[in-house]
């Protein structure tokens, strides 16, 4: 049962005991005024509050008949509607477990950084010396043969074999010297297996070498500088750079 139910009765009960002590206290009044003793009177009292208190429980039924159909609804309409809402959205995607890389152990994260830093440095090392190449013996060669010598210099960079049937390179105003001054540079600055090994190189890129003894060339390879030497030896090729710019 709820406030106001109880509420109501209250004030219901409250009315009916009000009306009907003032009327059994009229009763008692009339009783003793028409000569009645008090016993009578008070009797009288007693007898006037009773059926107050019948027409109290009479009166609650009949209201509570008459009037629960209407509180019924009332209570109904108070109650808050529920909206529940459709999901009409898409479903979402399933998300597929992470995958983690797999962890390199110290050894090889030591390896793969030497390599990766070994690789950047060879890069750095073939582009000083394609620069230097032009400078000391692309004015000496065609602008084609100049572009194969580079690839050919990549390779060895590499510690590479060149490809077989290639087509030998021919310069002009070069001399023998130069060539083998241009293979020891070459040596010295990648620093690729023994020097020497650079002699098969020289005489499979360069046609003016093809018809000489590996020996031969081997023991000219550092001849020291002569005067009328385009490509003099260094062993500093970045310096020979800077002086053949000027």
């Amino acid at each position: 049962m709820d406030d106001k139910k109880i509420n109501s009765h209250l004030i219901l009960l409250l009315t009916v005991s009000i009306a009907g002590v003032v009327v059994a206290a009229a009763g008692r009044w009339i009783t003793l005024g028409k000569g009645a003793d008090a016993g009578t009177a008070n009797l009288i009292f007693l007898i006037i509050c009773g059926i107050a208190v019948v027409v109290y429980l009479i009166l609650v039924t009949t209201l509570f008949h008459l009037f629960a159909p209407f509180f019924a609804k009332l209570q109904a309409k108070r109650k808050p509607t529920v909206i529940v809402l459709e999901n009409t959205s898409e479903p979402e995607p399933e998300l597929k477990p992470f995958e983690e890389l797999p962890t390199l152990t110290p050894i090889e994260e030591i390896k793969r950084t030497a390599e990766e830093r070994q690789a950047e440095r060879t890069a750095g090392q073939i582009r000083i010396f394609h620069e230097y190449t032009h400078y000391a013996a692309g004015p000496y060669v065609a602008t084609e043969s100049l572009s194969r010598l580079c690839n050919y210099i990549e390779l060895y960079a590499h510690g590479e074999e060149l490809p077989k049937g290639i087509i030998p390179i021919r310069t002009n105003k070069l001399s023998n010297y130069d060539l083998f001054h241009f293979g020891w540079n070459m040596s010295e600055h990648f620093n690729v297996g023994k020097k020497y090994e650079v002699v098969p190189w020289l005489q499979f890129v360069f046609a003016n070498l093809r018809d000489l003894e590996p020996s031969y060339i081997k023991g000219k390879l550092s001849t020291p500088r002569r005067k009328h030497d385009l490509i003099p030896i260094t062993d500093n090729i970045p310096e020979e750079l800077a002086r053949l710019k000027g």
